[in-house]
């Protein structure tokens, strides 16, 4: 902390935007509809990491749920580390989402059936952590695409 304060650089911040900004770029469709897909998605995703505890407790009689979490952290620093890339190559994010959702999806409704299988049964974990992280890039992306006021507003 003390390196922090001393060697970090003093960047000029802008003003955040005021909550009148902020509520005027709802009222366009196309950021309205990106904004729901991300708070959908990031409702399914953290709604089950919030309960994934009682889950594997009832599912499979698993109190302890710290390996499961690992994995789900190491799937997501993959995911952070990777989606830029993936996301370039495909150029096609709109597509990319859907897989993305798609896998989510997968790695979720298959926990009660791998749980059975100790080394299978992190998968779904790593694959929810990997993909469940990076689709709010995708989506800063289309803020960015849309109108660059408009990407600042949301990213703040």
């Amino acid at each position: 902390m003390i390196g922090i304060v001393i060697w970090f650089p003093n960047f000029p911040a802008s003003a955040p935007p005021s909550l009148r900004q902020r509520v005027a770029m709802m009222t366009n469709g196309r950021v309205a509809a990106i904004v729901g897909i991300t708070f959908m998605t990031s409702i399914a995703s953290l709604g089950l990491y919030t309960y994934i505890a009682i889950i594997l407790d009832n599912l499979s009689d698993i109190p302890i749920v710290t390996s499961y979490l690992w994995a789900w952290g190491i799937g997501g620093v993959i995911g952070s580390f990777s989606i830029g890339t993936l996301i370039d190559r495909t150029g096609r994010p709109d597509l990319l989402m859907a897989g993305i959702l798609a896998i989510m999806a997968l790695a979720m409704f298959s926990l009660p059936f791998v749980l059975p299988f100790p080394m299978l049964s992190f998968l779904p974990f790593i694959l929810w952590g990997r993909w469940g992280g990076p689709r709010k890039l995708r989506n800063n992306m289309h803020y960015f695409a849309y109108n660059l006021i408009t990407a600042q507003l949301s990213l703040r």
